[in-house]
C-alpha cells in the first residue's frame, strides 16, 4: 500500500495502482485487465460517492489521462477546448484518456456537443465518465459509454476485504490494540462508502 503526507488517511493511502484497490471480483478483474491494456473503451462509471470511481478512472492510464472536473467545467466552450487539445496523440504516441469526472454536471448543450466530439476524438483519445446520477445524462450520451455499476453489494467476501483494508491502514498508522470487531463495524455502518469508512477510522482511531 503506498502512502503520501497527506494528514488525511483517506488521501494519504488512495491506491496509487489498480491492483491496490478494494474491489468485488466481479469488477475487479475486468478493470485490471483495462488498466493493463491502458484503456481502449468509452465507459460510465456510476454509483454512489465515496466508491472509487474518480480513482479507478485515473488508474486506467495514469500516464496519459486528461482530467477535467464537469462541476467547473461544463459548458460548450469545455467541448470546444477539448476539441482544440486533444485531437491529436500525445507526444508518447500513446493513446489519452479523457476523464469527465462528475459529468452529471454537464449542461443540456454540452451534452449535445460532446455526440459528436466523442466520435471524432476516438481515434486518439477513451472517454471515461463518473457520474453520482446517471440519469441526468442524456440517452444519446449514455449509449456512447459502456455503463459500469459502482454499487455493490455487501457480500461476506467484500466486507472482509474492506475489514484487511481499514486494519492494514490502522498498522501502517501504528494504532496499537486493534480490534477487529471495531473495524469490521467501521464497514458495516458505513458502507458503501470506503472514503467514509477511512475518515471514521481515522477519527476513532487516530
Amino acid at each position: 500500500m503506498s502512502a503520501t503526507t497527506d494528514l488525511d488517511w483517506s488521501q494519504k493511502y488512495r491506491p496509487q495502482t489498480m491492483g491496490e484497490m478494494v474491489l468485488p471480483q466481479s469488477i475487479g478483474n475486468s478493470l485490471r485487465s483495462l488498466a493493463k491494456s491502458k484503456g481502449g473503451m468509452s465507459l460510465l462509471f456510476y454509483g454512489k460517492p465515496g466508491m472509487g470511481k474518480t480513482t479507478a478512472a485515473k488508474l486506467i492510464n495514469p500516464e496519459e489521462t486528461y482530467y477535467l472536473n464537469c462541476t467547473l467545467l461544463n459548458s460548450v466552450a469545455m467541448v470546444k477546448d477539448l476539441e482544440r487539445t486533444c485531437s491529436s496523440l500525445p507526444l508518447s504516441g500513446e493513446r489519452r484518456l479523457v476523464l469527465l469526472d462528475e459529468a452529471d454536471f454537464l449542461t443540456e448543450a454540452a451534452q449535445a456537443g460532446l455526440r459528436g466530439t466523442v466520435e471524432f476524438l476516438s481515434c486518439a483519445n477513451d472517454f471515461v465518465m463518473t457520474a453520482n446520477e446517471p440519469e441526468r445524462l442524456s440517452s444519446a450520451i449514455r449509449s456512447r459509454f459502456l455503463p459500469v455499476h459502482f454499487d455493490f453489494l455487501m457480500t461476506d467476501d467484500y466486507l472482509e476485504a474492506l475489514s484487511i483494508h481499514l486494519w492494514t491502514i490502522a498498522k501502517s498508522e501504528k494504532i496499537k490494540n486493534i480490534d477487529m470487531r471495531h473495524i469490521n463495524a467501521i464497514v458495516r455502518d458505513n458502507f458503501p462508502d470506503i472514503r467514509k469508512m477511512i475518515k471514521t477510522l481515522q477519527f476513532q482511531l487516530g
